[in-house]
């Protein structure tokens, strides 16, 4: 007899974890005694800017503060976001009706699933893309469609293959630029053209956003929500985590088409009870200071992308030029798989990545460094690679 005392059918039908397998071998590594350098996690080294912090202790002092938050953010932090739009994007964003605040821009994706897919409608996902999108739509009922990410398409989806069958049941389509695990972004033709197919196939576009701040070249910064006839069909979800290294803070916010915000809103009221109010008056802190904040972090970051790069190509590995994002993402060598050079990697240098498979199967071939280290670990990760052999 079944017992009754065990994870729901929707739990237990999840995929496998990728990342389990590297785990063991990682933990096993440190047992022994073996220094790693770690390239695996998108979790920033740096820390929060001070004045964030000090906020945060200002803020929580405060009797107010400590009560329950509302649902859907504060009046400061929704006027703060709708601000912010408009300053950084020109995008016009009533602040009371197309804004919200999120506990992380994780949980706010994977609720938006829940508040607007159902069994019978097809999510389009792209591969390889954030696990979040595939796994919530799942837990919602729904089907999953996936949109290969190919280099010979500049890691943009090709939406003319995908058949009419499954655009007349579509229901959502994510997309994620900058983007993870590529560091591609999406030129303004390409934001267009999605927009444009959406609007014709009633499609919702799920835009995470999540490094929109984080480009390297200041225009490529753009946003799904400054494009015509996005008004109609876009949600857009920007986090606070990467801009300013918060990411244990989980603060972000949406903004979209009010029908869209009021949905997910309604589900979110029966979820969660919103976030801590010191922290979204740290955010709204934050943001006043985004320029100099972004334009430091990504001077940080671009030097330790050409550095990497650089490392990389003396050992014989080649790579992508991102444009976007904190991440660098290298051809695997010929005949190996991405989970294969991930253990060699670790195994005989000490180095830990992340396979791309870990994103979806277009991402065999392809292992993600992030740069969460400093130029002197880029620097001894020179020495380690030269155990591979490959050059």
């Amino acid at each position: 007899m079944d017992k009754k005392i065990k994870p729901a059918k929707r739990v237990l039908e999840l995929p496998p974890y990728i990342f389990k397998e590297i785990d063991n071998r990682k933990n096993a590594l440190k047992e022994r005694g073996v220094a790693l350098l770690n390239f695996g996690i998108g979790d920033p080294d740096l820390p929060t800017p001070n004045f964030i912090v000090e906020e945060l202790c200002k803020q929580a002092s405060k009797n107010e503060n400590q009560k329950y938050p509302s649902y859907n953010g504060s009046d400061v932090f929704r006027e703060a976001v709708s601000k912010y739009m408009a300053e950084r994007f020109g995008v016009k964003a009533d602040p009371f009706s197309q804004v919200a605040s999120v506990i992380g821009t994780k949980e706010g994706l994977a609720h938006f699933s829940w508040a607007f897919l159902e069994e019978g409608d097809i999510a389009l996902v792209p591969d390889p893309g954030f696990p979040v999108y595939a796994n919530s739509v799942r837990f919602s009922g729904a089907e999953v469609y996936y949109m290969p990410l190919l280099e010979s398409n500049n890691f943009v989806p090709d939406l003319s293959t995908i058949p009419d069958e499954i655009a007349s049941r579509a229901k959502v389509m994510f997309v994620n630029y900058p983007n993870n695990p590529t560091g591609a972004v999406a030129t303004k033709d390409q934001m267009q053209e999605i927009v444009d197919w959406a609007n014709a196939k009633d499609v919702i576009v799920v835009s995470d956003a999540a490094y929109a701040e984080l480009v390297y070249d200041e225009s490529d910064r753009r946003s799904f929500l400054s494009i015509p006839g996005s008004e109609n069909c876009v949600a857009e979800f920007h986090s606070f985590s990467k801009t300013f290294n918060m990411t244990g803070w989980r603060l972000g916010f949406v903004v979209g088409n009010p029908d869209l915000i009021s949905g997910f809103v309604k589900l979110k009221t029966n979820i969660d009870s919103g976030v801590f109010d010191a922290i979204q008056l740290a955010g709204v802190k934050a943001l006043e200071y985004l320029t100099s904040c972004a334009d430091e972090l990504m001077s940080v970051y671009r030097e330790r992308k050409n550095l990497l790069a650089s490392v990389l190509r003396e050992s014989g590995i080649d790579s992508f030029e991102p444009s976007g994002a904190f991440y660098l993402m290298a051809q695997c060598p010929n005949g190996v798989t991405a989970m294969q050079f991930t253990i060699d990697l670790m195994e005989k240098c000490g180095v830990i990545t992340t396979p791309c498979t870990g994103f979806g199967r277009s991402g065999e071939g392809y292992i993600r460094f992030a740069l969460t280290q400093p130029l002197d670990v880029i620097e001894r990760l020179r020495e380690q690679l030269l155990k591979l052999g490959y050059k």
